[in-house]
């Protein structure tokens, strides 16, 4: 199973996690998410456990637990169904090209003039 950690002060480490975690069970991998500017914690991270029994009693037991001084959110890790959304390409309009189709919008033609 795929547990999320969130709200993990940013100095905690993956070996501060893996100790919190090895007393419920094995554990195949874990990571904290970084920033890829920085490299500093973003504060959450996931780790996975085999044994689905092992991971619950570990969400149960380890969720709104203090880890200096915050305290920490675990549950079950969960897949978005739906992808997101696809981003258009970012292209820069040509030079008087977004006044002619706000024109066309309006049922204007360029050059014509309205009394």
């Amino acid at each position: 199973m795929n547990i999320l950690v969130r709200n993990l002060p940013k100095g905690v480490t993956e070996n501060d996690l893996m100790q919190l975690f090895q007393k419920f069970g094995t554990i195949a991998s874990l990571n904290i998410v970084t920033d890829k500017a920085t490299g500093k914690s973003k504060g959450f991270g996931f780790v996975e456990m085999p044994e689905n029994s092992e991971a619950a009693t570990a969400i149960k037991a380890l969720d709104g637990r203090l880890v200096r001084s915050l305290k920490i959110r675990v549950k079950a890790a969960t897949q978005s169904k739906t992808p997101l959304p696809a981003k258009p390409a970012a292209t820069r309009p040509e030079r008087g090209e977004t006044r002619a189709k706000q024109n066309v919008i309006k049922g204007k033609k360029r050059g014509s003039k309205t009394y």
